[in-house]
């Protein structure tokens, strides 16, 4: 089936190409110190997310041979404090027939000293095909490891025929848990459906459940009771402080001026007392970039959320200004979860206040590629603005009542160079904003709203001499910046 994939030097050839950009890569002015980026390339989804043997795993989708993406392998990174990341040689490619159009998103489970990894194996026929009900075939994969580099043979766990027969095949992105002896996969899926001759898919997620993680049965499906999307993607199914939570990025919901404002959305819906989906779904990260997330359990039992700062098919409405210079996308800063108010929080994992700061003097400073911390409390009716670059261009922060906007436009109107094409976007808290917390490293910024009730997350590419922050109308502004 299609020409024989030539990857026995795949590796070689990988660190070739990172060796060969390495100086161009290290002379960037965007590159950032403690989010994981491509050491080439491009990146997206987060994979196998995990902490094996005491060490922190970071997978993700890795293009080294090409800035705009195309798939071909899973990256990989280690870290022991989730903030300082060692890049590795990618641990999986196309080289079976079942994977060969590429080695899609999938996950991670830790057990009795092995990692299991489990992943999407996606195929397109060449032809005319629709690519929905025809010409794509996805299979569902495992390989395991002793050291988390080294990967088994591959092993076929689910095709095609082990599907339901009214899915379409888009079908993939595995997350794989344990729970009172057995194991559960979940998978993002699109169920066909049609409305007279208008196509009208029903996105949806498919549970699986087996007793040796090899044979697989089909345990039920999580429909909404409307049309919610037309595909989920990257499905989580997960508790958190007593609360089962599905985490998923349903595409295809309408915009609104306050809600689902980027092209795909990433949210969370909790289903504890058997709620359909749609009736609790709340978005992750209400910024420009923000998709993919995929959370682990670390060996503290804390509960890590990591997503891609970044959203598919936006090249007609942003852009990412590094891509001149060899590279696109990052993850974003690690985040631990916890339930409040019928809601999930995200905060910045407590690992980064064991980084060494120097705290800056007044409202007013400059920065350049260290990481900064920005730490507010506003006053009751007094809007707060925190301005990340010049008056002529940069990102402007404006918090007043119970609405935080992040804006690249200037005082004219006129969008701002460093945003490549971003412009507003918008959030509500449920009570009036009290606190902001803002995280700046080099070329991504990360607001957290009220401890993490609201989150926004941007890229933002400020030239050296643009790299200016402001604070205004604050009832008290700490500015940190880190000494290493």
């Amino acid at each position: 089936m299609g020409k024989e994939i030539e990857n026995e030097n795949w590796v070689n050839k990988v660190r070739a190409e990172e060796n060969r950009q390495k100086d161009r890569l290290n002379s960037c002015p965007f590159r950032m110190k403690y989010h994981i980026m491509p050491p080439v390339g491009w990146l997206n989804d987060p994979n196998g997310l995990c902490q094996f043997q005491g060490t922190y795993q970071a997978y993700f989708q890795y293009s080294p041979l090409s800035v705009n993406g195309g798939g071909g392998f899973w990256g990989h990174c280690t870290s022991q404090d989730l903030l300082h990341w060692q890049y590795q040689d990618p641990v999986l490619t196309t080289d079976r027939p079942e994977d060969r159009s590429g080695v899609y998103s999938g996950s991670a489970l830790i057990e009795d000293g092995t990692m299991y990894l489990f992943y999407t194996g996606n195929v397109k026929l060449p032809g005319d095909y629709d690519y929905i009900d025809e010409g794509r075939i996805s299979s569902q994969l495992m390989v395991s490891s002793k050291d988390g580099q080294h990967m088994s043979e591959k092993t076929v766990l689910l095709g095609m025929k082990d599907y339901p027969e009214d899915m379409t095949a888009h079908i993939r992105d595995p997350k794989v848990w344990k729970d009172q002896g057995h194991y559960y996969m979940i998978l993002g899926a699109r169920k066909r459906d049609f409305d007279g001759d208008r196509r009208r898919d029903t996105g949806c997620a498919l549970v699986y459940v087996s007793d040796d993680k090899k044979q697989w049965k089909l345990d039920h499906e999580i429909l909404p009771k409307e049309n919610f999307g037309y595909m989920w993607e990257c499905p989580d199914l997960f508790e958190l402080d007593g609360e089962k939570i599905l985490s998923y990025c349903p595409q295809g919901l309408p915009a609104e001026p306050e809600r689902c404002q980027n092209l795909y959305q990433s949210g969370y819906s909790i289903l504890t007392n058997g709620e359909t989906p749609e009736k609790t779904f709340r978005e992750w990260d209400l910024g420009f970039d923000f998709y993919a997330p995929q959370t682990f359990e670390d060996e503290n039992g804390r509960r890590i959320l990591i997503g891609w700062a970044g959203v598919p098919d936006t090249i007609e409405t942003h852009r990412n200004l590094s891509v001149q210079n060899g590279w696109q996308h990052c993850l974003t800063i690690p985040r631990e979860l916890h339930t409040e108010n019928g809601a999930v929080y995200q905060r910045p994992v407590c690992e980064i206040d064991t980084l060494s700061w120097k705290q800056e003097e007044g409202t007013h400073c400059s920065f350049e590629r260290e990481m900064v911390k920005i730490e507010t409390t506003l006053q009751d009716g007094i809007p707060a603005e925190i301005r990340i670059g010049t008056e002529e261009n940069g990102l402007m922060i404006h918090m007043e009542a119970d609405r935080i906007q992040m804006t690249f436009l200037n005082k004219k109107g006129e969008p701002s160079a460093c945003g490549g094409g971003r412009a507003i976007r918008i959030g509500r808290t449920a009570s009036e904003i009290r606190h902001a917390f803002v995280l700046i490293d080099n070329s991504i910024a990360e607001i957290f709203v009220n401890d993490g009730e609201v989150v926004m997350t941007t890229r933002i590419y400020l030239e050296e001499p643009e790299r200016m922050i402001t604070v205004n109308g604050c009832r008290t502004c700490e500015i940190w910046k880190t000494e290493e």
